[in-house]
């Protein structure tokens, strides 16, 4: 007789929990922003009194070290390349190239015995550091597109 006393008061006490439970507010992730407010906010609230706030000065303080940075890296990465074409180029003004046309038995022909190997490898290793900044770069611009997101 008493396990039927307390079993019906079990029962009749996850049925309440249930019913509280659907009419409290799930989380739904299609509010709007607006909606959100209602919900949060007293009735008698105007709309839009807390979008007085003034925009964070650290924030756009390091927007614009951003974008300072992403402007920099850019021209960095266009001098190196730049240079690299002035030393290994395939057009005919590459130091390499003006070289390696020089004629025999001058000074020129000299150089490029010696030092052919090794402007080459210049260009090698700069054109190896310009692909690491353009890697800094991707960083630096995906981290500018995310904090405009916020």
């Amino acid at each position: 007789m008493t396990k039927s006393i307390f079993k019906d008061a079990f029962k009749k006490s996850l049925n309440e929990a249930v019913s509280e439970a659907d009419l409290e507010p799930s989380g739904n992730p299609e509010l709007t922003p607006t909606d959100a407010d209602k919900l949060g906010t007293d009735p008698t609230t105007p709309e839009g009194t807390f979008d007085d706030v003034d925009p964070n000065p650290m924030a756009t303080l390091q927007k614009q070290q951003n974008a300072n940075t992403i402007t920099k890296l850019q021209e960095w990465i266009s001098s190196i390349e730049d240079f690299t074409q002035y030393l290994n180029g395939l057009d005919d003004s590459s130091i390499n190239s003006q070289i390696n046309r020089a004629d025999c038995n001058t000074t020129l022909a000299d150089v490029q015995r010696s030092e052919s190997k090794k402007i080459s490898r210049l260009a090698q290793d700069l054109s190896s550091l310009s692909e690491s900044l353009k890697q800094y770069l991707i960083v630096a611009n995906h981290k500018a597109e995310t904090a405009a997101a916020i």
